[in-house]
């Protein structure tokens, strides 16, 4: 078992590990808010030109833990649905903390120098008071000197493939704007498009930083090394120590680091590579609260014997919600031997298994849709509970019964606390969720996403959605007609037939 991002599992004081690496202080969280995304726009970003959807949350005031908030987007292939889910995992990677991966480079616009993206967040406090925080960034990317590619594969194995030519994703002209209960209107804080300055406004970088040559230098350093390893110079852990050194108990500050906490244990992104693994059945991958575990699904696991209660802790509460979803089947673990890690403490290994009816078979023989199901059912239970978590699915249909899609859905709309995005193809939800959470793809890279207007309550949307195909009646375009006719003329074509 392979554990990527956060691990929950590590030998490491947990509490006092999450809050050096969240600056979040004991009395500070007592009164962490509830963090949801109000908008999102994109600018030069894979297919779409611009684009912009704002969430439910976004549009109408909704108390935090009072009714889950969805966004279900629809449109045809290549038109733009998994390039939003992409610019969520940027989005979490960046305030985080981390570096992003070479492979979001051709996420630029072919022909785009770089690519700007720009999400508008709602803060909620228990105590009653509500902020409105703006980050945004632009994106470019840059071909990696031969010596950088070594670099970077460096302790590959020898029949690994090395590219010849590589890039790297860059982060620049980051800004983040607050609005607070003390101030009149949204306020740029952190500008770093100045090429004379770290940031500007400078009143705020010596109110938020401190003043003195030192300051700025290391400042400079932090923002060129956010640069070099694809970072947020503004979330990046040494420009928010400077932070904290100057002022940790400012407004600014503290907006800041809830704001990396929830991207680092309350965003989760589930993207298409991951359907992949499953699909292939490579690896399971388990999304849950504490962090992504890998399981291989053709060779037993070995992992740390005291994480044993956790994960059967984990596998239990995946089960309870499980057997209502597919009745009769769990999911477990068996137990095959005890043996020493690479750090001579103790290990068990251990066998992924489904059970049905009292039968006990390997996990890797279930289908494609029940390991889906399975690998992100403790996000989907995070999403219904917990009012702070986020979690975007792409493809969040592939592989499930329609049925049971929709199933899912209206329970998460119903009785759900928190707020669950996702994409798909199957037009189930249409007819079972409410309209207002649901965003098309159109034609028009420009305008690459909207919502369906008049359309009445008594209406149902699937049919209206087809009907819009044919139609076209709404002010943008949803679909690029194609001709049946063509399909079979090209079909025969490829086949040889003249």
């Amino acid at each position: 078992m392979r554990y990527s991002d956060r691990n929950i599992y590590g030998k490491v004081n947990k509490m006092e590990e999450n809050r050096k690496q969240s600056f979040i202080t004991e009395e500070h969280g007592k009164n962490l808010p509830t963090v949801r995304i109000k908008k999102v726009t994109l600018d030069n970003f894979k297919s779409v030109r611009h684009g912009e959807i704002t969430l439910c949350c976004g549009r109408e005031f909704v108390p935090c833990g009072t009714e889950s908030d969805i966004l279900g987007i629809y449109g045809q292939n290549g038109s733009g649905k998994t390039s939003f889910i992409e610019a969520l995992s940027i989005l979490r990677g960046l305030m985080a903390g981390k570096s992003i991966p070479g492979a979001y480079a051709d996420c630029v616009a072919v022909g785009k120098e770089f690519a700007k993206l720009e999400f508008v967040f709602d803060l909620q406090y228990e105590n009653g008071v509500i902020r409105e925080a703006v980050y945004s960034f632009c994106m470019s990317n840059k071909a990696l000197t031969k010596e950088e590619i070594a670099e970077k594969y460096k302790g590959a194995p020898d029949d690994f493939y090395i590219p010849d030519e590589d890039s790297k994703v860059v982060i620049f002209d980051e800004k983040f704007s607050l609005l607070w209960e003390d101030a009149s209107k949204r306020q740029i804080l952190i500008d770093t498009s100045s090429k004379d300055n770290v940031f500007i406004p400078a009143t705020k970088r010596k109110e938020i930083a401190g003043s003195g040559k030192k300051v700025l230098v290391a400042l400079a350093v932090n923002k060129q090394m956010a640069y070099n390893t694809s970072r947020s110079f503004i979330f990046l852990s040494d420009t928010l120590k400077l932070f904290e050194e100057n002022n940790n108990q400012s407004v600014f500050f503290k907006v800041l680091v809830e704001l990396r906490c929830y991207a680092r244990h309350y965003l989760y992104v589930v993207d298409t590579k991951s359907s992949g693994f499953i699909r292939l059945n490579f690896a399971l991958p388990i999304f849950t609260t504490g962090g992504q575990m890998m399981f291989s699904t053709n060779k037993p696991e070995m992992i740390p014997t005291e994480v044993l209660n956790e994960l059967r802790t984990e596998f239990n509460n995946i089960s309870s919600v499980l057997g209502q979803l597919v009745p009769g089947l769990a999911i477990g673990f068996r137990e095959l031997s005890q043996t020493l890690d690479k750090d001579g403490d103790s290990a068990t290994v251990i066998m992924l298994t489904a059970y049905r009816d009292g039968n006990e078979l390997p996990l890797r023989d279930e289908s494609d849709g029940v390991r889906k199901i399975i690998s992100v059912l403790s996000l989907i239970i995070a999403a219904f509970n917990q009012k702070s978590v986020t979690v975007a699915i792409d493809e969040f249909d592939a592989g499930i019964f329609e049925y049971l899609l929709g199933e899912i859905l209206q329970a998460l709309e119903e009785s759900g606390r928190g707020q669950f995005i996702f994409t798909s193809h199957n037009l189930r939800p249409l007819e079972v969720i409410n309209k207002k959470f649901l965003y098309f793809t159109t034609t028009n890279p420009d305008n690459r996403y909207i919502r369906l207007k008049n359309i009445s309550a008594t209406n149902n949307l699937r049919d209206t959605y087809f009907r819009e195909i044919i139609l076209c009646e709404q002010e943008e375009e949803i679909y690029n007609k194609t001709k049946r006719f063509k399909i079979v003329a090209a079909l025969k074509k490829a086949g040889g037939e003249r």
